[in-house]
């Protein structure tokens, strides 16, 4: 009777901690991402009154003979089935559509996981969650040699429309204040109306040809005709001295070289074409393929799929000269040779001098299998923001784990790491079987009502019966008590 007491206690117990379960389950029944969870339980404590024996030609088997002691709780378990979507059309909340954890850093530098993606920029331009946790990622765009970083976007405030996409990249339209220049596009920079010319008024171009008010006839006279620009920076024209000189292209802008394909308008406004590049923008330069590439001994040096291949003089015989062909340092490029078997050597006799006017001005140089040259644009020349174009702001990370199911929840939302959930695999959105970024929308509590009610209901069932096992086992001893009587 004694140990049917105990059973019952152990019964209370297990089903009290059931029933905080379900009770925090429906608590959060519309916490965002909220995770229900589920208590199962095991029996406990046998006692063997008598062992199983063998049996016999004259006698059976025998089975065991056990009394239990109860039962306790075995595990309680997360259920990681993903709720739905609870759209809020607000740019920066954000649903994962499948497996996968936000990741952010909290003020330690520690990284920690949740699915609750209500974000926000911060006045600093972090992209932080409601607790200030900053968001990691990269910026501006995805380099998988690059670890996860907190995304912060200075000038966050020149910038509007910003969206997130499905793969997690953050951009934003440009809306700040025009650059000085645009690369490769046709400016204003000038009148052929502005020249002075001594013993003439209102000056102007007309029909090709620079004509004015003639101070002393009062006539309309042709003052220069054939007007042209020249390569070495000066303006001529025709006039009564033959071809002369009437101005130089520097009393326009202050850097000529700075321009190409100067075009005169039926008004006399001057304009031309500004040289440049976008910073951060990856360009095609040439091909190292053509004259300039020589190497002594040989003739028709070709490069071909990292190889540099050439016709032996003294053999005559098609040569592969060079294997692993790269762009080194200071543009000269660098390869194994084949013929004397050296690793990494410099070609010194090739280099990309005659496709970029200065190495320095790019980076990340590579060599297509055709001998294309492509680079990096990396210097301030010419600022990387047009307004009104849709730029890369960065990409939001997310984590994936071997065992979701044996991360830690603490402080409400976060999922920290433990040994048994294993270490997490940061990727971008919907790679490496992760989920994408749904924007727009939150993730809504797993928990199904219908089936905590019902667990509710048999767990007070299953509590009440344990509590009558200690009742009655309470009654039975009473009697016992009452025998002296």
């Amino acid at each position: 009777m004694l140990r049917s007491l105990y059973s019952g206690v152990t019964g209370l117990r297990t089903h009290q901690i059931k029933m905080d379960v379900i009770g925090n389950n429906i608590a959060n029944v519309n916490t965002t991402a909220f995770r229900a969870s589920r208590v199962t339980f095991k029996d406990i404590y046998y006692q063997t009154i008598s062992g199983a024996s063998a049996g016999s030609n004259v006698a059976g088997g025998t089975n065991p003979r056990q009394i239990g002691y109860g039962s306790t709780v075995s595990s309680i378990d997360v259920i990681n089935t993903r709720g739905g979507i609870q759209i809020t059309d607000r740019t920066l909340d954000l649903y994962i559509s499948g497996e996968g954890y936000f990741v952010v850093r909290d003020k330690t530098g520690s990284d920690i996981y949740t699915r609750v993606g209500n974000f926000t920029f911060d006045a600093g331009g972090r992209l932080v969650d409601s607790n200030g946790l900053q968001v990691t990622g990269w910026q501006p765009y995805n380099d998988s040699n690059l670890d996860a970083s907190p995304i912060i976007i200075p000038n966050i405030d020149d910038y509007t429309n910003i969206f997130i996409s499905k793969e997690g990249l953050i951009t934003g339209v440009y809306s700040g204040e025009y650059p000085e220049h645009l690369p490769n596009t046709y400016e204003n920079i000038g009148s052929l109306s502005d020249i002075s010319v001594a013993g003439y008024t209102n000056i102007r171009y007309e029909n090709g040809q620079l004509v004015g008010d003639n101070t002393t006839t009062g006539d309309t006279d042709v003052i220069y005709g054939n007007i042209e620009f020249n390569a070495d920076g000066t303006v001529t024209g025709d006039g009564t001295l033959g071809n002369v000189i009437i101005a130089n292209l520097s009393d326009f802008v202050a850097e000529p070289a700075d321009y190409r394909d100067w075009e005169i308008a039926e008004d006399g406004t001057i304009s031309a074409v500004y040289k440049g590049h976008f910073t951060g923008t990856q360009e095609t330069l040439g091909s190292i393929n053509g004259p300039s590439l020589t190497i002594p001994g040989y003739s028709d040096v070709v490069f071909e799929n990292g190889n540099l291949v050439g016709i032996d003089d003294i053999t005559g015989l098609s040569t592969t000269i060079y294997t692993n062909v790269e762009i080194g340092p200071a543009g000269v490029l660098v390869g194994d040779n084949a013929v004397t078997g050296a690793n990494a050597e410099t070609i010194s006799t090739v280099d990309i001098s005659g496709l970029v006017s200065n190495v320095l001005l790019f980076s990340e140089y590579s060599l297509a299998p055709d001998g294309t040259v492509t680079g990096l644009y990396t210097s301030n020349q010419v600022p990387m923001h047009i307004p009104g174009e849709i730029e890369v702001l960065g990409q939001v990370a997310v984590a994936k784990f071997i065992n979701p199911e044996g991360l830690s929840q603490q402080d409400g939302i976060y999922l920290f790491e433990t040994q048994n959930s294993g270490s997490p695999e940061v990727v971008s959105p919907g790679s490496n079987a992760t989920g994408v970024i749904v924007s727009g929308g939150l993730e809504m509590s797993n928990v199904d009502l219908s089936k905590e009610f019902t667990d509710m209901i048999t767990t007070q069932r299953g509590f009440q019966a344990n509590s009558r096992v200690i009742t009655v086992s309470d009654e039975m001893l009473q009697e016992l008590v009452n025998l002296k009587r």
